[in-house]
């Protein structure tokens, strides 16, 4: 007969967990409706809305990002960072029907964003390296 393996957290686990739980802080909200990035070096912020993808499915995303943009349409914001990824994590390879780009949120949220708020975008852009490269795009709206 095989020994079941131990459940009790160790003393290294309890450590770990009371860190964490002590630094909650630090851990974005993915349910926040809105966030925006500040400068350290001048406390401004650089974004009005900052909107992380990260975990949500195709559908979902897009259907944030079309939120996000009526929101701020709205609200005249200017400026939004959405993080989309560099979709190094996708599953996209085992499917033979996807697209091995465009089935990446980082090439369909601007193509979705093109095609429905066009009239609204003076223009989608890469950020630059320090706020996540490929992995997340300006997009500047009109006033």
């Amino acid at each position: 007969m095989k020994k079941k393996p131990s459940i009790k957290p160790t003393d290294q686990d309890l450590k770990d967990w009371s860190s964490f739980i002590n630094n909650i802080s630090n851990i974005e909200d993915k349910d926040a409706p809105y966030d925006n990035v500040l400068d350290s070096n001048q406390g401004q912020n650089l974004f009005d809305i900052r909107k992380d993808l990260h975990g949500f499915k195709m559908y979902e995303a897009l259907e944030e990002v079309s939120q996000t943009i009526l929101y701020a349409i709205n609200n005249k914001l200017r400026k939004i960072l959405f993080i989309t990824g560099k979709g190094l994590h996708s599953n996209n390879e085992k499917d033979p029907y996807a697209s091995k780009d465009l089935s990446l949120l980082r090439y369909a949220v601007p193509d979705h964003i093109n095609k429905n708020f066009s009239e609204n975008v003076i223009k989608i852009e890469e950020s630059p390296l320090k706020l996540g490269g490929s992995g997340s795009i300006i997009v500047l709206l009109k006033k």
